[in-house]
C-alpha cells in the first residue's frame, strides 16, 4: 500500500508519523555519533488502526526503521557499532498481541514489549533505560489517545532522564472542549495533566485560539521545568477535514541542535499536511455531491486557515524577538533564534528575513560576523544591536 492508502481517513496520523520519522532520521545519526546506545521508548505503542501487515504505519516500526538506518550509516561511514534498545508499552491486550508479534520478529535490537498501563510501568521504563549503560541516550515518545494516563507527576521520572529528549502528543482537540468544564472531576484530571492548577488562570476568558495557545504554552512550561529541559517547542497538526487543531506535538530537549532538527521536520511536514488535507477535503466534497471534481485536490484546496495560522505565529515570534531586542538593545543571535523558533510555523529563514529587513531600515546592526559572512550564525558570538 502507498502512504495515501495506509493513512486514508487518518491523515493527522500521517503528519505525526512524518514528523517522528524525519526527526529520528537525523536525531539518530547525530546522537549516535556521540553515544553508543540509542534507546527508544514508546509509551502508548498500539498499534491503532494500522493497515500494513508489516506495521509500516505504526510509530514503533517507523522508529525502529530510522534507528536501523542510522546504525548502518554510522557503521559504514564512521566504523561505529551502535546498539539499539526499544521499550514498547501497550495496555490493551489485543493491540499488545500484535505489538508482541512485531517485537518477537526483531533479532537485531533489544526489544521489550510490555502489556501494562503507563502509570504502573514508570519504574520498569527507567530501569530499562539505565540498563543500557552510561553511554545510552533515550528518546521518550508519549502518544496517548486522550488526556489521561500520563499525568505530569506520572511522567516526571521519564522527563528527568538526563541525557534524554521527549516528544509528547498534547491532544488539543479533546482538551479544548473541556477546559472550561465546571465538572470537578474533569478539572482535577486537568490539574494532574498540567501538574498544577495555574492553567485555569492562564486560559480563563480567552477566545479559542488564544486559549489553545495558552494551554499548550503552560503545559510546555511545566514539562520543561519538571524535566529540567532548556528548550521546548511544538508543531501543530490540523484536523484533515476541518479548520481546527487536532493536536500539538510538544518537543523537549536540552540541546539547541535538537530544536534545529525538529523545526526542520516540522517545516517539511507542513507541506505534507496541506497536501493530505486537500485530498481529504476533496474526498468529503465528492462524497457529499456524488460526482467527481474537474480539478485536482491541490488546485482546489483553500489554504487560508493554514496561512492565517502561520501569519499569527510569525507575528508572535517576531514580537518576542523585538521585545527582547528593544529591552536589551544587544542580543546574542542564538537567543533571538531560540525565541523565534519557540513558536510553531516559525523557522530560522523567517528570523533571517526579519533581520535583513531591519538592517535595510537602519533599525538593526549585526556585529561579530566574519568579513565574508552575510548572515548571522549560532555559536559564533554574532550579536544583534537594536539602534
Amino acid at each position: 500500500m502507498s502512504n495515501g492508502e495506509l493513512y486514508l481517513g487518518r491523515e493527522q496520523t500521517l503528519v505525526k508519523h512524518f514528523i517522528l520519522q524525519k526527526y529520528l532520521e537525523r536525531f539518530a545519526c547525530i546522537v549516535g555519533s556521540h553515544w553508543d546506545t540509542l534507546t527508544y521508548v514508546d509509551c502508548f505503542s498500539g498499534p491503532w488502526n494500522a493497515r500494513s501487515e508489516e506495521f509500516d504505519d505504526s510509530s514503533f516500526a517507523i522508529a525502529l526503521k530510522e534507528l536501523r538506518n542510522a546504525r548502518d550509516v554510522l557503521a559504514r561511514q564512521r566504523g561505529r557499532n551502535i546498539q539499539l534498545r526499544c521499550f514498547f508499552l501497550e495496555k490493551t491486550r489485543a493491540a499488545h498481541a500484535k505489538l508482541k508479534q512485531f517485537a518477537d520478529s526483531v533479532t537485531d535490537a533489544t526489544i521489550e514489549a510490555r502489556n501494562a498501563a503507563l502509570e504502573e510501568s514508570i519504574p520498569d521504563i527507567v530501569d530499562f533505560v539505565r540498563r543500557g549503560g552510561s553511554q545510552a541516550f533515550p528518546f521518550i515518545f508519549i502518544d496517548p489517545t486522550g488526556w489521561t494516563g500520563f499525568e505530569m507527576e506520572t511522567i516526571a521520572p521519564l522527563l528527568r532522564l538526563n541525557p534524554g529528549e521527549a516528544l509528547i502528543n498534547f491532544m488539543t482537540g479533546h482538551i479544548r472542549r473541556f477546559l472550561d468544564s465546571p465538572d470537578e472531576e474533569t478539572q482535577d484530571s486537568f490539574k494532574r495533566l498540567f501538574g498544577s492548577g495555574t492553567f485555569r488562570t492562564k486560559v480563563q476568558g480567552l477566545a479559542q485560539l488564544e486559549r489553545e495557545d495558552a494551554a499548550v504554552e503552560e503545559y510546555t512550561r511545566n514539562a520543561k521545568a519538571v524535566g529540567g529541559f532548556r528548550l521546548g517547542c511544538n508543531a501543530i497538526v490540523l484536523h484533515p477535514e476541518m479548520d481546527r487543531t487536532h493536536f500539538n506535538l510538544i518537543y523537549l530537549t536540552r540541546n539547541p541542535k535538537g530544536i534545529e532538527v525538529f523545526k526542520d521536520a516540522e517545516k517539511k511536514a507542513m507541506e505534507v499536511q496541506e497536501a493530505a488535507r486537500a485530498e481529504a477535503q476533496q474526498r468529503k466534497r465528492v462524497a457529499r455531491k456524488g460526482q467527481a471534481e474537474l480539478f485536482g485536490s491541490k488546485e482546489l484546496h483553500d489554504s487560508a486557515h493554514y496561512e492565517s495560522l502561520r501569519d499569527r505565529y510569525l507575528t508572535k515570534a517576531q514580537d518576542l524577538v523585538l521585545r527582547a531586542l528593544q529591552s536589551k538593545t544587544r542580543l546574542l543571535y542564538e537567543d533571538a533564534w531560540t525565541l523565534a523558533l519557540s513558536q510553531p510555523m516559525a523557522w530560522e529563514s523567517d528570523l533571517k528575513q526579519w533581520i535583513a529587513q531591519w538592517k535595510d531600515e537602519g533599525l538593526l546592526e549585526v556585529v561579530g560576523m566574519q568579513p565574508r559572512q552575510k548572515v548571522p550564525h549560532r555559536n559564533e558570538d554574532n550579536y544583534l544591536i537594536w539602534k
